[in-house]
């Protein structure tokens, strides 16, 4: 049977070995059981969920080419589980209710466990009247949304009241413009001691996205004194950075012995965090400090294990009224002047107080298509979607996979770039360049193959030589599109940031960067960090980014859609501002709605409180 899992690639070489280690008998159902285990870790889940496993067929083995089951007969999991000698609190392998865990990601989810509870339950000295004559000052009553609570209001209430906090909500809700009046509204009420504060984001490119918000919602906050406003960070940095990464290990320079010095941490795009990631955070924190995490619970999960943010608004669903508890339904009440909030005695989740989640979209208006049809992916809609796609919206357009479909997707994308490429040979200036290029940006699911990003960009790259814009003769040309891979702090260049190859005033190719105040950075190409040509790049690489107009291709079932889910779809349409085109399959796209990430963890369950 490990021949045939290994033909299959439902494990690996690497985890046989690792479960002879473990357990010995290749023949047992233990070592099948700690194989399973295995394969859930690999699929990023922080631990094997019993209640979510298909005994019958535990590997997902393809019936049509024989037998699927791998456990004797006689299996009996609790009895299989007594007699594993790698089970135990102070083994490798560890039985946590009805899960299964590698010890370290044990370690990890109850350490987190532990240290948002103790946060949660920290005290905290706010004086109420002058919080509540900030919130008013902050969020006046705007008249078409007097029926609906403020959810920033709300959010800021909250995070303002709590050491610990968590603030959700789709593209638009405002999450930035939230924090920075919170920041505004907690420096007025530390104006004897001002609080130090840290922005931080999980790479280079969301820590820049936020520098920029925090920028430009700093210039629209209402009649905020010069004082308060020099007292809001504007420089955010990677996560890493903050904690300061040791090279060549897995440690970082601050943790419990060592904290980061913070009076409050504000950490952007928390749901591309891991599990081990957010464990250091945590860890990392003096016991005064404050956290706040802030980002879109419904993107992508993050790349490595665990799903967090997830994990953490597992309560929040759009629409409904959060179930507070009675005190701080009151206390909300007070202090928002609002009316609308439910509470719920029964409700036993530690955290229940302390997420706010923004459900009004300030980005598209209620009969935007683009946000109909998110919200329409989102809730795992199908006959929705199909309907909103065959309605012939202002800002969506939908292109099935018809004959010719590949060459026209080509030639459309083509045709946005021209516009950039015109003023790159106009000499106009990088700035103005930038903000062309970021009108428009083809999506991939995929890296690999006809729909991955890498033959997308060859494509195009021809199709713009065949017009004459670009001479790709040199391994760098004049209007290039770059995005870097990797970050390198001695140049401030960090994965995700694009830029483009232009000549400079002696005629010298160099590439542009644009920093967040429209400063103009630029470097020979062969002092650059490891880089993508970007005229087509992953959904991935795309979140926390926005652009005008957004295409986004998916490939059908048989060339990789399969691994498709409905994160990845939500996320790609949510990076359109204006429009969005969808180029897919309709079998494709009904199938990545109907599956959604679903990570086992028991973080959730280790919050909710024993009455």
């Amino acid at each position: 049977m490990i021949d045939v899992l290994l033909a299959q690639g439902k494990v690996r070489t690497v985890d046989t070995e690792l479960a002879k280690l473990l357990v010995g008998d290749t023949d047992s159902d233990g070592f099948y059981l700690i194989l399973l285990l295995l394969k859930a870790m690999n699929s990023q889940h922080t631990c094997l969920d019993f209640d979510t496993v298909d005994w019958h067929n535990p590997f997902a083995l393809d019936p049509r080419l024989g037998e699927v089951a791998v456990f004797s007969p006689a299996f009996c999991l609790s009895d299989t589980l007594a007699q594993l000698p790698c089970i135990g609190n102070e083994n490798p392998v560890r039985l946590v209710d009805n899960r299964l865990y590698l010890a370290r990601y044990d370690d990890y989810e109850a350490n987190l466990a532990t240290r948002f509870t103790a946060l949660t339950r920290a005290p905290l000295q706010i004086d109420d009247d002058k919080l509540t004559a900030l919130l008013q000052h902050y969020f006046d009553v705007v008249p078409e949304q007097a029926k609906q609570p403020n959810w920033q209001k709300v959010a800021c209430a909250t995070a303002a009241t709590h050491k610990f906090s968590v603030i959700t909500g789709g593209p638009g809700t405002g999450k930035t413009t939230t924090v920075t009046r919170l920041l505004a509204i907690l420096q007025s009420l530390y104006a004897n001691a001002p609080l130090h504060i840290e922005l931080v984001a999980p790479t280079g490119k969301a820590a820049a996205r936020l520098s920029e918000s925090i920028i430009s919602a700093k210039q629209s906050l209402p009649q905020t004194a010069a004082e308060i406003l020099a007292l809001i960070p504007e420089q955010a940095q990677t996560l890493h950075r903050l904690l300061g990464t040791i090279p060549y290990t897995n440690k970082f320079k601050h943790h419990a012995n060592n904290p980061v010095h913070a009076d409050l941490v504000v950490v952007d795009e928390a749901s591309m965090i891991d599990i081990s990631l957010m464990a250091k955070l945590v860890d990392a924190l003096a016991p005064h400090t404050r956290l706040v995490l802030l980002g879109d619970k419904d993107q992508l999960s993050s790349v490595d294990t665990g799903n967090i943010m997830a994990d953490l608004c597992s309560q929040c669903e759009l629409g409904d009224l959060p179930h507070y508890s009675d005190a701080w339904a009151h206390r909300l009440h007070a202090l928002c002047s609002e009316h609308r909030y439910h509470s719920g005695q029964h409700n036993s989740y530690v955290l229940r107080d302390n997420v706010a989640f923004l459900q009004h979209s300030y980005r598209f208006a209620g009969g935007s298509g683009i946000g109909r049809i998110a919200f329409a992916v989102n809730r795992g809609e199908n006959a929705q979607v199909q309907a909103l796609l065959n309605e012939q919206l202002d800002d969506v357009s939908y292109f099935n996979l018809d004959e010719g479909f590949y060459t026209a997707l080509i030639d459309r994308a083509a045709q946005q770039y021209k516009h950039y490429l015109e003023l790159v040979n106009q000499g106009e200036d990088a700035l103005a360049v930038h903000q062309a290029f970021a009108q428009y940006q083809l999506l991939g699911a995929l890296r690999d193959g006809p729909f991955g990003v890498t033959q997308l960009n060859q494509r195009i790259e021809y199709r713009l030589s065949q017009l004459g814009l670009i001479d790709i003769a040199n391994k760098f040309y004049v209007g290039m599109p770059i995005m870097v891979a990797q970050n390198d702090y001695q140049l401030r260049l960090f994965n995700g940031d694009i830029g483009i190859i232009m000549a400079d005033e002696q005629g010298a190719l160099k590439a542009m960067f644009v920093g967040s105040e429209g400063d103009v950075r630029a470097f020979y190409p062969g002092r650059l960090p490891q880089f993508d040509k970007v005229y087509a790049m992953t959904i991935h690489k795309s979140q926390g980014s926005e652009f005008a107009h957004t295409a986004m291709v998916l490939p059908p079932l048989g060339r990789g859609g399969h691994n498709l889910n409905r994160q990845l779809v939500y996320t790609g349409i949510t990076r359109a501002k204006k429009h969005i085109e969808i180029i897919c399959d309709w079998r494709t796209l009904n199938y990545a709605i109907g599956q959604p990430i679903s990570r086992a963890s028991g973080l959730y369950e280790r919050l909710l409180a024993v009455e």
